[in-house]
């Protein structure tokens, strides 16, 4: 079946974007996807075991450790059963590689190291904040590496800990329309007819209108509620662009993507929400 013109004219303003994007370190589009080399297959499997563990319940919610832990194995498993991570194939899917990193983080067994994991970790931070930073989101949504559901897990395995989460300052809470916002997200995410979209453009929409925005994450958090239930993908990919830009004011550094994976906001879901509904 040919598809329907309101689905070829958003493809090709999805390629026209990818044409016109400049991924760093003059990686290909393809090389993001880890659809070239000789084990593309075997990446395209651990990929959509990657892609799974959002499927049951959203990214925002707490996936069980034991269903972390087996998916990181079993593409591990099947990775090292077709040699996808010999030391001469060290070059081959640098982002499917992160994606095992970051599963793995999300996974551990003492959340206790996640407090200063980026501010500690150099060689994990750096490649993190290039694909936040500098690579196009509309790009990594295309690659298909659910980058943004990975830091969503790790985001929520620190509330597991007692005062391991941004104070109220920091988030922007002790403002009454950021708490407004934040009953109304909520509702809107958890409610029993499953996720209200209409009420969370209304809230995103009604906060971002309020002459009070203290914090950053929260203003990041209304941009992408706003990016996650955009009626179309061409203005879906035009207010991740205008949010992308948003990070790249407020994280530079390995300290300051601690602080933003430590918020009470929903952000990192909310966001792995908009790029999914971006991607093949």
């Amino acid at each position: 079946m040919a598809p329907s013109m309101s689905t070829a004219v958003v493809r090709v303003g999805l390629l026209l974007a990818l044409a016109s994007a400049q991924l760093p370190g003059g990686q290909s589009m393809e090389e993001l996807a880890c659809v070239v080399g000789p084990r593309t297959e075997t990446w395209a499997s651990a990929k959509q075991r990657f892609r799974a563990i959002f499927m049951i319940q959203p990214a925002w919610l707490p996936v069980p450790k034991e269903a972390l832990t087996a998916t990181m194995q079993s593409a591990v498993a099947d990775l090292n059963g077709h040699s996808a991570l010999a030391p001469h194939l060290a070059d081959e899917c640098g982002l499917g590689k992160l994606s095992i990193q970051l599963l793995s983080m999300s996974a551990i067994e003492d959340p206790a190291a996640l407090l200063q994991l980026f501010s500690s970790v150099e060689q994990l931070s750096a490649p993190v904040l290039t694909l936040l930073l500098d690579v196009p989101w509309v790009a990594l949504a295309q690659a298909g590496w659910p980058i943004f559901g990975l830091l969503s897990q790790i985001n929520v395995r620190k509330a597991q800990l007692q005062g391991a989460l941004n104070d109220d300052v920091t988030d922007g809470m002790q403002e009454a329309s950021a708490q407004q916002f934040q009953a109304e997200l909520a509702a809107a995410l958890n409610s029993q007819d499953g996720i209200d979209g209409m009420a969370l453009q209304r809230a995103a929409a009604v906060y971002m209108g309020s002459p009070a925005k203290g914090s950053a994450l929260a203003l990041l958090t209304a941009m992408a509620t706003q990016a996650a239930v955009a009626p179309d993908a061409q203005e879906r990919v035009q207010l991740l662009e205008v949010l992308q830009q948003g990070f790249k004011q407020s994280i530079g550094s390995g300290a300051e993507l601690d602080v933003a994976l430590a918020t009470k906001w929903p952000l990192w879901g909310l966001i792995h929400m908009a790029l999914e509904m971006l991607a093949p």
